[in-house]
């Protein structure tokens, strides 16, 4: 066991103008074994792991809650930004620990029963893998990136909702890649490349494609993007709208099937009994994160469906046959 460096941030005196500020927890930091290159690594590109914890722990609350500096009690006074009360998510957390070791994989992270207590193992033997590129400075940027895109992913699963413990692995993993595609940390071998399909012959008349939308990682989290994307009205977009200047143009969506799987036949809610589409990068996943938290997942159950108001299959040929 090497040493253990830790940082803890005090909660400040409660401010009558704002109830339920947002309160970083403790922020705690652990080594194993000071003389591994990963560590060494590490130390060059973040020296002040501190500020990496803590920004990863921001982009869990902005893309997942929406927090923004405004929502911060040393902020929130003089910000002309609404307030955003921090959700029980946020709240029960009072302590992270982030320890880098040796060990397979590239990084997982567990907690307490009560949810007080999170801890994310990083793997060195990871980040040496990750000091790639043509040049030094190259393979810097990518490790520095690596480690940040990292370190979101897993802060991410400290704060998510995962349908008190229901919702699909691949689903959990998708959304916390989002997070990290939004905050611009994405490998270079991420790409949005929808699996390859084929059409099965009369009666079925299906389509069976390599791997589906819960396959997870970056997979599921650039088909999450593509619903909030093409949510706005773009050329290749399954959607089509009525005028803007129609007030009911977005009670009135239609999703058009696909040219390629025109023949599956697809149920539609009526508009006037769901919301429309979200409007925006990451209110999708956002609003999918919120219906996690008390939705038990069933194959019943179309939470894809509810925000949307298109079945999450439905979404799912488009998004195959269109991109």
């Amino acid at each position: 066991m090497g040493p253990i460096l830790s940082k803890t941030v005090m909660a400040p005196v409660d401010n009558p103008e704002n109830k339920d500020p947002w309160v970083l927890p403790q922020l705690d930091f652990r080594v194993e074994d000071l003389s591994h290159p990963g560590a060494k690594l590490f130390f060059r590109q973040i020296p002040n792991p501190y500020d990496a914890i803590k920004r990863a722990v921001e982009a869990s609350w902005k893309w997942l809650y929406g927090w923004n500096e405004s929502s911060d009690i040393q902020h929130g006074k003089n910000s002309q930004m609404p307030v955003v009360t921090p959700p029980l998510a946020v709240r029960r957390v009072k302590r992270i620990t982030l320890t880098i070791r040796p060990m397979d994989g590239v990084a997982y992270t567990f907690g307490s029963d009560d949810g007080s207590k999170k801890e994310v193992h990083f793997s060195l033997n990871h980040i040496v893998n990750s000091h790639k590129g043509d040049t030094e400075i190259k393979k810097d940027i990518r490790v520095r990136e690596e480690i940040l895109g990292v370190l979101v992913h897993e802060i991410v699963h400290c704060y998510q909702y995962n349908g008190q413990g229901t919702a699909p692995g691949g689903l959990i993993e998708g959304i916390a890649d989002c997070v990290r595609l939004h905050e611009k940390l994405s490998p270079p071998h991420w790409k949005r490349a929808p699996p390859k399909g084929k059409h099965v012959p009369e009666p079925d008349g299906k389509w069976v494609w390599d791997w589906n939308w819960d396959a997870g990682y970056e997979r599921t989290a650039y088909f999450l993007d593509w619903i909030d994307t093409t949510s706005e009205t773009w050329p290749n977009s399954p959607y089509t709208r009525q005028k803007e200047t129609d007030p009911n143009a977005m009670s009135s969506t239609r999703l058009a099937p696909p040219p390629s799987a025109s023949s599956i036949p697809i149920q539609i809610s009526p508009p006037s009994l769901a919301p429309s589409p979200p409007l925006g990068k990451g209110l999708f996943f956002r609003a999918l994160n919120a219906r996690l938290k008390d939705a038990k997942w069933s194959s019943e159950m179309d939470l894809f469906l509810e925000i949307t108001n298109w079945p999450r299959d439905a979404l799912w040929e488009a998004y195959c046959a269109g991109n």
